[in-house]
């Protein structure tokens, strides 16, 4: 009898054992294997898997958060995708309450996970983080999907309102995230987008980091730092204008062969200001800051490209503008080191311009460059250079003072259509060197040899037309002033005006043709697209009342609900800052600069716009 009830127990265990997932299960709408995402995880957590596993997403709206780590049995790469491809939004929400539950995805220990075409919206305006991951992960890629952060603009507690975060250096175990992948994503607001902040100690690093082909707008703090990494960040865009002390890229100790190139950087700031900052690159070789654009704005400290404590690493090609700032502590180039550090940085072919007057190079330790040759330093102001505290007025007396630059020059690039960094300079064509290490330019471009361009863009002087970035607008703001991004000695608009702007009533395709500093002619292009709002609910709710009006600090806005979406836009059509309303329906307005502003609000279906004055 006990040999029967043994063989019995045998042949049931199958029917009550559960099978580890496999192939293609569907999550959401009609007849799906698991109703929700959370269904959806926790059969995977208490089932396991084997190969590949993939978790197509229906369209709608998921609330809840996600925890990932080691799954049991076999797996191979665990996708959450939407089933759509992207062409219906698969929205995954959290309002979080504090620190410990901030957060949608958490992947803990988690080998091969893949987040696709995925809108993550966390809710919270102080605790508003998207993905953290920790502890071992490997293999992790992020593609193809939209973040909408926090526009809590302020600077404290900036941790709370990183949209994709590591942070293992807290934690202080060497378990570093490895192989992850960050491609083609969109970040909108939020503190910070991207932090990778990995253990350090006795060279530890995250290594095969990809950030590639991103956009971030509208971050007030940050858009990438990196601590303890190696890897790439590569061919993304970052634009902000509602920076608060904003730095585009940050890195410290992003090292052992760290690659940062092709990035267009666009910032405005109310305050200081920078577009890439690099330090720490310890005792590594191979590093490179290659073909990035940087255009940077603010009214404090501005600095373009500052780096410090390196060693091994070639700063080459890139395109700088410090487009406003305070004169006296705004730089284009600023090696920020006080002391001898790796003392071997090569610094070439590289566009350094300032036109808020201060310095277009500033190096207080000499030696901490070691090769400084055929860069283009211009200012507006008196002073083009400072090194080793002294200050050179000229190219001739700063390559006699330090011995560098025997290929340098000062003329001013004008960059046409800023804050777009590409040129049309007649005066500056082929004035760099081919450096064999960038054989390309930041569009892909084939860098002429032995003869090539300063800067990011490789490009041939010419008389055609350049093509400016669009301009949106409201029909509200029609009439219009438009004007081009930089100044010019002579216009000749299409319109028949031959002034700095020209009033037009209507979108359209309008031409400029330009005397620049340097005394090239060209031609720009603009194209002004103008949003018409029309409908019954717009006539049913007329334009919101504000006061006061002209406003000096704050406006307050009359009828509209507390929560309602507004964007204030300057008198260019440009978005100086989104959000949602207050309950005290006040909005700050003291990081104005003074003219005619609009703000839209976007309140219970209608839209509404009103204009106002800030004196």
């Amino acid at each position: 009898m006990r040999h029967l009830s043994a063989l019995l127990a045998l042949l049931c265990a199958p029917l009550f054992s559960i099978a580890q997932l496999t192939g293609t299960r569907t999550v959401g709408g009609t007849s799906p294997d698991y109703a929700t995402i959370t269904a959806a995880v926790d059969a995977l957590m208490s089932q396991g898997a084997t190969g590949n596993v993939t978790f197509n997403i229906r369209p709608g709206t998921y609330t809840g958060q996600y925890v990932v780590g080691p799954v049991p049995g076999a797996p191979g790469t665990i996708t959450f995708r939407n089933e759509t491809n992207g062409a219906q939004a698969v929205n995954l929400e959290y309002d979080a309450n504090s620190t410990t539950d901030n957060f949608i995805f958490r992947l803990e220990g988690a080998q091969g996970v893949v987040l696709e075409k995925l809108t993550f919206r966390p809710l919270d305006y102080d605790h508003a983080r998207a993905v953290h991951f920790i502890n071992g992960l490997t293999g992790l890629t992020i593609e193809q999907c939209v973040f909408h952060g926090s526009t809590n603009p302020s600077g404290s507690a900036s941790f709370e309102r990183i949209l994709v975060h590591c942070d293992q250096f807290t934690i202080n175990t060497d378990n570093n995230p490895q192989d992850v992948l960050i491609l083609d994503n969109s970040f909108f607001n939020g503190n910070t987008a991207i932090e990778l902040d990995a253990y350090g100690f006795n060279g530890a690093r995250s290594a095969g980091l990809i950030i590639s082909g991103n956009e971030f707008r509208q971050q007030v703090g940050t858009g990438i730092r990196l601590n303890h990494c190696i890897g790439s960040i590569g061919d993304n865009a970052f634009s902000t204008t509602v920076g608060n002390w904003y730095v585009g890229i940050r890195t410290t100790f992003f090292d052992g062969g760290s690659q940062i190139r092709r990035n267009d950087i666009q910032a405005y700031a109310t305050n200081g200001c920078t577009g890439i900052e690099v330090g720490n690159t310890q005792s590594t070789t191979g590093n490179m800051i290659s073909n990035n654009m940087v255009y940077v704005n603010g009214t404090g400290d501005v600095w373009g490209l500052a780096v410090y404590n390196l060693w091994d690493m070639k700063i080459v090609h890139n395109s700088v503008l410090v487009a406003a700032g305070n004169q006296f502590q705004s730089y284009a180039f600023h090696h920020l080191s006080n002391f001898p550090d790796g003392q071997d940085a090569l610094v070439r072919n590289n566009i350094f311009a300032n036109n808020a007057g201060g310095y277009a190079y500033y190096v207080p330790v000499a030696a901490n460059v070691a090769i400084e040759d055929h860069n283009d330093l211009f200012t507006t102001g008196s002073t083009i250079s400072n090194v080793a505290g002294n200050e050179y007025l000229t190219i001739p007396a700063h390559q006699a003072g330090t011995g560098q630059g025997a290929g340098d020059t000062d003329i001013d690039p004008v960059f046409p259509i800023q804050p777009d960094l590409h040129l049309n300079n007649c005066a500056m064509d082929s004035m760099g060197e081919y450096f064999f290490v960038v054989a390309s330019d930041i569009d892909g471009d084939a860098r002429g040899n032995p003869l090539c361009d300063m800067g990011a863009d490789e490009y041939t002087a010419s008389t055609n037309a350049m093509q400016a970035p669009t301009i949106t607008i409201l029909s509200s703001d029609l009439p219009y002033q438009l004007g081009l991004g930089a100044s010019f000695n002579a216009y000749q608009w299409s319109t028949g005006d031959n002034t700095p702007t020209t009033t037009i009533t209507a979108g359209g395709t309008y031409s400029c043709d330009v005397l620049d500093a340097n005394f090239c002619s060209f031609s720009i292009n603009i194209t002004v697209v103008v949003n018409i709002n029309t409908g019954v609910a717009e006539a049913a709710n007329p334009d919101a009342v504000l006061f006061p009006n002209p406003a000096m600090e704050t406006i307050t806005v009359s009828g509209a609900a507390a929560g309602a979406a507004y964007t204030l836009i300057d008198a260019s059509g440009r978005v100086l800052r989104e959000g949602r309303l207050p309950t005290t329906a006040m909005l700050d307005v003291r990081d104005l600069s003074p003219g005619v502003h609009v703000l839209r609000l976007l309140d219970g279906g209608s839209v509404r716009t009103a204009r106002f004055v800030k004196q």
